[in-house]
């Protein structure tokens, strides 16, 4: 009786009214204490409301109860599925949906409930995947900015090949410190292709040049991001750019320039099938017939080995002492030390890693008379 009575006060009323209404009634239903017949009676007219032809009025209800754990859960699924934006505040915060629930709506395709799951205060691993799966930029984005989602390794990695080319997930995903080198490195990859093609649409320098700008950013990169590999990280990302081809002369080259001589001799016992060990044994012999057996192993090009053994003797002769292979960063003097040194060993031709090292010994005067000036412009 109590609840046909109040069915028939909001009936008469106008939206507005009927809104203020089922507020007023979510709240008692939530927070007054009822015997066990006025709050059944109380959940009756909750489903009832449901048919109000008016959204505002089923908002209102939802607003009242998405985050109630004694809320019906009747009610709670029938508002997850009205239109987006009353199952969107559900969707978003309700605890009475399970997971297996939020997936069906997520696997829906709208954006807006996709968006609305991707903000609830706790997501678990499973959720997150089905997510990143099926959705749109926008609702994996949330996703990843998310504090309260758990996203696992395969997910990123899913992720990243979904929507790497999107800035603001790339962004989002570098600036993750759970994410793995060899996620960063497609990332890096992805940003360096795109920078490519713009170059080449806007016509800015030649197809070929183009390649050579985007090749040189990715062998780069590699580079850096070994430098900040942890140690049980390295072999993991050696072994992913092994399997690309992406262990060349040239990274090995640009690595020993920047001082990173473990991930040099980690790259070369993945190269040689060789324990690491066995790998620094050959390298520190000065004799130079270990590097050569070394290099052999490698089967890298033949040409490469006057260049890395040049770097090498030079690293060798500024620290006798062993500690040459902790040595930070070469600087200008020492690559133009190897310049030399490696055109005498290739009877005084100009090949591809004579201007590599040309190139790389021009960036450390730059870096260097960067740091006695303070910079030029800032200067200026």
């Amino acid at each position: 009786m109590l609840v046909k009575r109040f069915l028939d006060r909001l009936s008469q009323g106008m939206p507005a009214e009927r809104v203020e209404i089922v507020r007023a009634f979510v709240r008692v239903y939530l927070e007054v204490p009822l015997d066990a017949e006025n709050r059944a009676a109380a959940a009756t007219a909750l489903v009832a409301i449901l048919d109000d032809p008016a959204p505002r009025v089923r908002r209102a209800m939802a607003e009242g109860l998405c985050v109630a754990e004694d809320a019906p859960a009747m009610v709670i699924r029938a508002l997850a599925d009205d239109q987006p934006d009353i199952a969107a505040v559900v969707l978003s915060r309700s605890p009475l949906l399970s997971d297996a629930e939020l997936v069906d709506r997520v696997g829906a395709g709208c954006p807006r409930l996709q968006c609305a799951v991707a903000d609830r205060p706790s997501i678990g691993i499973g959720l997150a995947a089905a997510i990143v799966e099926v959705s749109g930029p926008e609702a994996c984005l949330r996703l990843l900015e998310n504090p309260g989602a758990a996203i696992g390794i395969d997910t990123l990695n899913r992720l990243v090949a979904r929507h790497r080319g999107d800035p603001a997930i790339r962004n989002a995903l570098l600036e993750r410190g759970d994410l793995p080198v060899t996620l960063r490195q497609k990332l890096i990859d992805g940003l360096s292709e795109a920078l490519g093609d713009l170059i080449s649409l806007r016509a800015w320098v030649s197809p070929e040049r183009a390649e050579k700008l985007v090749g040189e950013a990715r062998e780069r990169s590699v580079v850096e991001l070994a430098l900040e590999c942890e140690d049980d990280r390295l072999a993991p990302y050696i072994q992913m750019l092994l399997s690309e081809g992406r262990i060349t002369p040239a990274v090995l080259i640009r690595a020993l320039a920047l001082g990173n001589v473990r991930f040099v001799e980690e790259a070369f016992g993945a190269l040689s099938g060789m324990p690491v060990r066995r790998v620094v044994a050959l390298m520190t012999d000065r004799s130079g017939r270990g590097l050569d057996a070394l290099f052999r192993r490698t089967r890298l090009p033949a040409d490469a080995l006057s260049a890395l053994r040049a770097v090498l003797e030079v690293m060798r002769e500024e620290a006798p002492d062993g500690s040459w292979r902790h040595q930070r960063r070469l600087g200008r003097t020492m690559l133009e030390r190897a310049l030399t040194r490696h055109r005498a060993f290739s009877a005084g031709e100009v090949d591809e890693f004579f201007a590599l090292i040309s190139r790389l010994s021009a960036e450390a005067a730059r870096r260097e008379a960067r740091g006695e000036t303070g910079g030029y412009f800032r200067a200026a």
